[in-house]
């Protein structure tokens, strides 16, 4: 009885198994527009000028870039909002604009001044759009120029974006998150800024083999934005790193001591960047003790110190400290006397240690930041020196001893 009702339905199983197999809704990636990159801007009438990198798949090759063909192609219009702006860019493409492939995003300096809040709302709504994405303030221009600019080592210029962040030890892929994260939280908000950077001195291209160098893009700080998500100033490039390092972010990067005499320098490449943060909130003003360390080698010595003798190696750790600890005090005071604004997480970190403590505290949080007592103690330990005791240069061979 049961085989006999089993090869009955089985005609019905068969047309089901027929009639739902596949996605009903599926698109074939040669109808899609795959973007990169994503740009936006203020118009002075108030409306917005989208950006869109978009990949050509016709034009891919393997290989560095050759003979000017390009990976993408730019495509622009002008919205009132994010949405409209893209909706009217697709109005000018043959396929379905597709953003789940978007590395980075570009914000223009006037659009940050303004405020960005109605913009990434759509970045933070969208489910097409990954949270591991980058996003940058154009430091002095505008998201368009910005993507204008070609590459010369990479053929698509968001792919070159990418590995700049990676390759000067800033996190790669976060800081969209890290911003929305940071913008729920207790303090202000912080961006990655890239800057157009033109070639120093005069290089002009004399014959048709000559590669001289071009504009292009250079990571220039940090972009530091208020509770209204406003853009309030920047962090050079010489600063943001200090932040990096306080919250734990920072991967690597090159430390210069300044020695006795204006050319002695010994430099260390450093790694495994820590942070630990010491709040004491029972005193007035609260205290903040900040407490840096990494590890390092010295690639480069421009004294005349033996870095094969021990004590020496202490001398050029001794200053080095020194000198770190006074430039990252003075960064932490400028960000409290002139942003005024906790981007260094500390509030989070009062959270978590004191969760009942902080209930009073977080209504006042940016006045007791801005006088809060902050001190910081670095201490980076040189575990190596090269091949070579004292320096090769002839010059600096009876300098510091």
């Amino acid at each position: 009885m049961n085989s006999v009702r089993f090869y009955t339905m089985m005609p019905l199983l068969f047309v089901l198994l027929v009639i739902t197999t596949g996605c009903w809704d599926r698109q074939e990636m040669n109808d899609r527009a795959i973007i990169l990159g994503w740009g936006m801007d203020l118009n002075e009438d108030g409306s917005f000028t989208a950006t869109a990198n978009i990949v050509v798949p016709t034009n891919t090759k393997s290989g560095g870039a050759q003979g000017g063909n390009n990976e993408y192609m730019l495509q622009t219009a002008k919205g009132r909002s994010v949405i409209d702006a893209a909706q009217n860019i697709q109005k000018k493409m043959s396929r379905v604009l597709f953003a789940s492939h978007r590395r980075n995003i570009f914000l223009g300096e006037s659009l940050a001044k303004k405020g960005v809040g109605h913009i990434v709302d759509e970045y933070a709504r969208n489910p097409e759009l990954r949270l591991r994405t980058n996003i940058f303030v154009v430091k002095g221009g505008t998201a368009q120029q910005a993507m204008s600019l070609s590459n010369q080592m990479e053929k698509n210029p968001s792919v070159a974006v990418l590995k700049i962040q990676e390759k000067i030890g800033a996190p790669v892929g976060r800081s969209l998150l890290d911003f929305f994260i940071m913008s729920n939280a207790y303090g202000g908000s912080v961006m990655p800024v890239l800057q157009i950077a033109s070639p120093p001195g005069e290089s002009k291209k004399k014959n048709e083999n000559d590669s001289p160098p071009t504009p292009t893009l250079e990571a220039a700080g940090s972009a530091i934005f208020d509770r209204s998500l406003k853009l309030t100033g920047y962090l050079g490039f010489n600063e943001y790193w200090a932040r990096l390092w306080i919250v734990n972010k920072l991967r690597n990067r090159d430390l210069i001591a300044q020695m006795d005499g204006r050319e002695s320098t010994v430099a260390v490449r450093a790694r495994n960047f820590k942070s630990k943060v010491k709040p004491v909130i029972n005193t007035h003003p609260i205290r903040l003790n900040v407490e840096l360390s990494a590890q390092g080698q010295i690639p480069e010595n421009n004294t005349g110190l033996d870095l094969s003798i021990p004590e020496n190696i202490k001398k050029v750790e001794t200053r080095l400290n020194q000198q770190l600890q006074r430039q990252i005090e003075h960064i932490v005071t400028k960000v409290q006397d002139e942003f005024q604004t906790d981007i260094f997480d500390f509030g989070d970190i009062i959270h978590r240690k004191y969760p009942q403590q902080w209930k009073k505290m977080a209504g006042d949080w940016n006045t007791l930041f801005r006088t809060a007592d902050i001190s910081v103690k670095v201490r980076v330990k040189v575990d190596g020196a090269g091949l070579t005791g004292k320096s090769l240069l002839p010059d600096v061979s009876k300098g510091e001893e």
